[in-house]
């Protein structure tokens, strides 16, 4: 897509603003009454769109650091535990082969990480990925939770793609698809919606309560504490093309590349 110069109008547009308000905004106007709520909001458009009233600004924009930060949702579970560090480290391996460092941001930290080029925020909830979001003007890349919202890219496992595999693997027979807990209410109504039988699991102790003989794994973390009676078809949630899809769509953040799709899934 050729890229073309971005105008107020565009910001104004994506923020749900009006002109007046952008421009306001821009120069820094504390005698108008606008909330900080909007001011954020237009500030995030800036910065996605990577409109620059003034060279400076434009600069400003441009410079890459080679910083990335990975933001996680705050629990008890052991499991969860292990799971973001197993997706940290496979990001940082990928992220470092293209000469980025990926450093950790701890669940509930809300505060300016100017030193990052991107945040990916790995399974949060909406609420935290907003406050987060509220902090920081560096894009931010939702990876494995729903935030559905234009102005973010969200990368997803594909389930219909989990789905399939099930139904080769069972041949039709029922299913049960084991999936660690998560604070995102969007995603689990997804994947309710999806499976006809889905067991969410936050210590190993929950897997008692498996309730099918073929059951489903997508998390790694997973499959060394299912007992051997069960048949299990695992199809991985982390895949070499989910994270190269991910490094593309913050190629795409960073440039502030427009782009119509934001919700990618594989």
């Amino acid at each position: 897509m050729a890229s073309k110069k971005v105008t107020i109008k565009d910001v104004a547009r994506e923020a749900g603003v009006s002109v007046a308000t952008v421009s306001y905004v821009v120069n820094g106007r504390t005698d108008l009454k606008i909330s900080d709520e909007t001011r954020k909001r237009v500030l995030q458009v800036i910065n996605l769109l990577n409109y620059s009233p003034n060279q400076a600004a434009k600069a400003l924009a441009s410079k890459r650091k080679s910083q990335i930060g990975f933001a996680i949702s705050e629990t008890q579970s052991s499991l969860r535990i292990a799971d973001q560090m197993h997706v940290m480290k496979s990001v940082a391996e990928f992220m470092g082969d293209k000469n980025y460092d990926v450093f950790l941001i701890p669940p509930s930290r809300f505060e300016n990480y100017g030193q990052a080029d991107a945040l990916i925020c790995y399974d949060l909830d909406k609420k935290t990925f907003a406050a987060l979001g509220d902090c920081n003007f560096a894009p931010l890349l939702a990876l494995d939770c729903y935030i559905n919202d234009s102005l973010f890219f969200q990368i997803n496992t594909n389930l219909d793609r989990l789905k399939t595999a099930a139904e080769k693997k069972f041949k039709g027979t029922p299913y049960q698809y084991i999936m660690l807990e998560t604070a995102n209410t969007e995603k689990k109504e997804f994947t309710n919606n999806t499976f006809d039988s889905v067991l969410y699991v936050n210590q190993p102790s929950d897997l008692e309560k498996i309730s099918s003989e073929n059951i489903l794994i997508s998390n790694i973390i997973l499959l060394d504490f299912i007992p051997d009676k069960y048949k299990v078809c695992y199809e991985p949630d982390i895949t070499a093309d989910k994270l190269e899809l991910l490094y593309k769509a913050y190629e795409q953040a960073a440039e502030r590349i427009p782009i119509e799709n934001h919700n990618l899934c594989i």
